[in-house]
């Protein structure tokens, strides 16, 4: 018995010392996700300004002549089979079913003569136990450059240019709230514009139209990666909330089930050493 009790005071400290440490990581990850989504919530104020003026300044309208910006490159559809996949999944762990999401979306999402181009370590791995081909030139870009797509950026438009994919596609995980995330996917290339039939006017460029819907072209794919990679991290850092939150509240209710066993156990230790004791006094009267 003095055994099994001494097993269950190291269970019991083990749990105790876990809980403490998935608490502090629960709180690190609250305050983490809060941050980014202040943030997030100013840049996309931001973003859907920029948005407002991307519409208002290439659109189609049938009615319009002057409505015509197919000749530039990154709004042509190549003749091809292929997509490139641009998957974002975490560095690190600990964020429950996050990156699980992500892979099952996008085995989902995948056909064959895809090219995956695989951002985040954790994605990396488990895609390479599917024996999946991936793109790694990014794998560790968040880790590296949280804030500055740039370098991405350019890298698309380059691939996208030689004609190798008929689009580009983002697969990222959209957070609605601090409970619910869900992974979205959102084509990159070619950029899709909007049908206005109200805006029957001409846009007027200065210093030229190219010029003006390169210029526009470039900013919205730079502000678009940030926007939604940014709602990425977010969604991560809520995951990973969750998971250290449910795995403390795990830890208490195991902490009770074991302080209830060892109390039990220690009750009946007391009581069979009451009755040892009485016995051992009623023999002695005799």
């Amino acid at each position: 018995m003095a055994t099994s009790l001494n097993n269950l005071k190291n269970r019991l400290g083990s749990i105790k010392s876990t809980k403490k440490l998935t608490n502090a990581m629960k709180l690190v990850s609250s305050a983490k996700e809060k941050k980014l989504s202040n943030e997030y919530n100013l840049a996309l104020e931001f973003y859907n300004r920029f948005m407002k003026i991307f519409n208002n300044s290439i659109f189609i309208n049938p009615n319009n002549p002057d409505c015509d910006y197919f000749n530039n490159n990154l709004l042509k559809t190549y003749e091809s089979n292929k997509r490139l996949l641009i998957v974002i999944t975490s560095n690190n762990g600990l964020c429950s079913g996050y990156n699980n999401d992500v892979i099952h979306y996008l085995k989902n999402y995948y056909q064959k003569n895809d090219e995956i181009l695989i951002i985040g370590e954790r994605g990396r791995n488990e895609l390479l136990k599917e024996n999946i081909e991936l793109n790694e030139k990014f794998v560790d870009y968040l880790k590296e450059n949280t804030n500055n797509f740039d370098e991405l950026r350019k890298y698309l438009v380059e691939t996208f240019n030689k004609g190798i994919f008929k689009e580009v596609d983002l697969i990222y995980t959209h957070y609605h709230n601090s409970l619910i995330s869900k992974v979205e996917s959102l084509k990159l290339l070619p950029i899709d514009i909007k049908e206005n039939r109200k805006r029957n006017y001409s846009p007027t460029f200065e210093p030229s139209k190219d010029e003006i819907i390169n210029y526009l072209i470039e900013e919205y794919l730079y502000y678009t990666l940030f926007i939604k990679i940014f709602d990425s991290r977010i969604a991560e850092e809520s995951a990973r909330r969750l998971a250290m939150e449910n795995a403390t509240k795990n830890a208490d209710e195991l902490i009770d089930d074991l302080n209830l066993e060892y109390n039990k156990i220690r009750q009946s230790n007391i009581t069979s050493e009451i009755n040892e004791v009485s016995s051992a006094s009623k023999i002695a009267k005799r």
